[in-house]
């Protein structure tokens, strides 16, 4: 996979990943510092399991060698 396309999909992953991670802690009811601080852990940590996913899947599915 080419430097270029890994960053659109490490773009489009963190942006998932922020949205559901807003979407997650808010549902929850935390904000401010505590918020904040929650929100990036838990959107980092989705962001990083939605591209290793794909990263499998397209290996699996020989998109990518």
């Amino acid at each position: 996979m080419s430097y270029v396309l890994s960053g659109i999909a490490i773009s489009i992953c963190a942006g998932i990943g922020a949205a559901a991670a807003w979407i997650i802690v808010s549902s929850i009811g935390w904000d401010g510092v505590s918020g904040a601080v929650a929100t990036t852990v838990v959107g980092m940590v989705l962001a990083t399991l939605l591209f290793a996913g794909g990263v499998v899947l397209g290996k699996a599915l020989g998109v990518f060698k």
